[in-house]
């Protein structure tokens, strides 16, 4: 089975944010596939590891920044063991072609699902690597997904 999953269900799977069980749940109910881990996965997961630091830790006392540190380290140090254990696979895809394909698919659904840029390049990046199943936790996505012929998971919020 070919497995995409955008970055909030990656998130969600390496870190303990509201919709982190369903989403656990999910990827165990699929039999823990594979998933395909791309270099703009690497940079959007670990970008919002820390973003989501940086957001908390604005409001927080000294005791949560702590807190927060540790939680950022856990979540990278989580995201290192799924690569290491080949949870995530590294793959490599045209991205000028995968743009290409998005377009498409934004001429075809953008006007009736409101589908954003990165919507449309994840369901691309999917289709050009003949994914059979895609893990959001994003219902535009997911509806976009399906329709482009692929089971379509959303998970939801704890």
């Amino acid at each position: 089975m070919r497995v995409y999953a955008d970055t909030s269900f990656l998130v969600r799977l390496v870190t303990g944010e509201p919709g982190s069980r369903s989403a656990g749940a999910e990827y165990r109910s699929l039999g823990r596939p594979t998933i395909f881990f791309l270099s703009l996965h690497a940079l959007e997961v670990t970008n919002a590891i820390r973003q989501r630091a940086f957001h908390v830790r604005r409001s927080a006392s000294a005791a949560e920044r702590r807190t927060i540190k540790w939680e950022t380290e856990a979540a990278l140090a989580m995201l290192g063991r799924f690569h290491s254990q080949r949870v995530f696979v590294e793959e490599f895809v045209d991205m000028d072609q995968a743009i290409d394909t998005a377009k498409v698919l934004s001429e075809r659904h953008t006007e009736r699902l409101g589908c954003r840029g990165f919507d449309l390049l994840h369901v691309a990046l999917a289709l050009e690597l003949e994914c059979e199943v895609f893990l959001t936790a994003d219902r535009v996505q997911g509806a976009l997904a399906r329709t482009e012929g692929m089971k379509a998971t959303v998970s939801a919020d704890e």
